[in-house]
């Protein structure tokens, strides 16, 4: 009985909102990128941002923030080659960052959280989530009609057909399933749907990189992606050592890929 006055006071209760601060976290360019003539707004995950690069532009990272300073001091660029002068610009990088999520969440009364799911399981996701779907069907095992089920980050979320079959699952709370040859201790608990209502962005910048802008067409890709790194690395420019580069050329459109520090 206490569960189901749980449940009914869950759901009689306004949705909850609850905002999430961010905590701020190191990014740093390794030279991976994506290219194509299409690309994307900059994205946000919690692994990565991809920041779209134009053009006819180039990206460098620096090991030492204090140069990539010394770059910047200099807005333009001339660049000697054999035959002509290049005049690049460079500006300074700064990334969308999220710094707090307002998330708002409620209960589904005929959904359940499965969770407890060793690692090295020898099942693809089909089998894990037919097995789940018929030891929780059988009415001996307290369950019933599955409508749909999916794999998540951490568990397995059960929708039944009934509300009063999850509702009597998460009453038991605890159980022993059979998967993959062994028998497994899970837990089932109640779900909730959580649905984001704000998000607050601020942009950072990145202190070791630079980013270099109208790069013409007089070169081939490695060509001047080797002109741009001696370049940045001269003393007598402001430069120094170049820990990546990558350039994409007029016509195409890229995307560099900044990850935490830690990966």
């Amino acid at each position: 009985m206490r569960l189901q006055e749980l449940t009914r006071e869950l759901r009689n209760r306004p949705q909850d909102k609850v905002s999430i601060p961010v905590p701020e976290v190191p990014l740093v360019f390794r030279g991976q990128t994506q290219q194509g003539r299409e690309v994307p707004k900059s994205l946000v995950s919690n692994l990565r941002i991809c920041y779209p690069l134009p053009g006819g532009s180039a990206l460098v990272n620096f090991e030492d923030p204090k140069v990539a300073n010394q770059v910047l001091q200099q807005k333009e660029h001339k660049i000697d080659l054999e035959e002509c002068r290049l005049r690049v610009q460079v500006q300074p990088l700064e990334l969308p960052m999220v710094t707090t999520i307002q998330v708002s969440s409620h209960m589904n009364g005929r959904r359940v959280l499965v969770t407890g799911l060793p690692t090295g399981l020898r099942l693809s996701e089909e089998e894990l989530l037919d097995k789940l779907e018929i030891f929780f069907g059988k009415t001996k095992n307290g369950g019933g009609d599955v409508e749909t089920r999916e794999l998540l980050h951490g568990g397995v979320m059960l929708a039944f057909a009934k509300g009063e079959v999850a509702q009597n699952l998460c009453r038991i709370g605890q159980f022993t399933v059979p998967l993959g040859g062994q028998e497994v201790p899970l837990q089932v608990s109640p779900y909730l749907s959580g649905e984001i209502q704000k998000a607050e962005v601020r942009y950072q910048p990145i202190p070791q990189s630079v980013l270099v802008l109208n790069l013409p067409d007089v070169l081939d890709g490695p060509e001047l992606h080797d002109v741009l790194e001696i370049h940045f690395q001269k003393p007598t420019r402001g430069g120094g050592e170049v820990e990546a580069l990558t350039v994409v050329p007029p016509g195409q459109q890229g995307l560099a890929v900044f990850t935490s520090e830690s990966c």
